[in-house]
């Protein structure tokens, strides 16, 4: 009876644990103007990982594709504004995607 008094705190705690470091894995994606109408986007993920190699795509408010890039070694994506009303999304991959509106993006 003592083993199994122990059990459910040490399971629970554990449970927890699991689920904190679970959670601890989300995008993080900013994207400002750096000069002359180019955007620079930054991207990673909270732990720290790197997001190299990762898609981003520039969409028109209709989601056309205008642009479609990945982040590079320094974990980020360089590109020049388009005309116009633009979103750019981060495809983090599973449930770890980020959007940033145009009208979001300063300097």
């Amino acid at each position: 009876m003592k083993a199994q008094m122990f059990a459910h705190p040490i399971l629970l705690a554990s449970a927890l644990l699991f689920c904190q470091a679970a959670l601890a894995h989300g995008p993080v994606f900013d994207c400002y103007i750096e000069h002359d109408d180019w955007v620079k986007c930054e991207a990673g993920y909270t732990d720290g990982s790197s997001a190299v190699g990762r898609k981003i795509h520039v969409q028109d408010t209709g989601n056309k594709l205008l642009l479609e890039g990945t982040v590079g070694k320094d974990n980020s994506y360089t590109f020049q504004a388009p005309a116009g009303a633009y979103s750019v999304e981060f495809l983090g991959g599973e449930n770890h995607g980020a959007t940033i509106q145009s009208s979001d993006i300063t300097q």
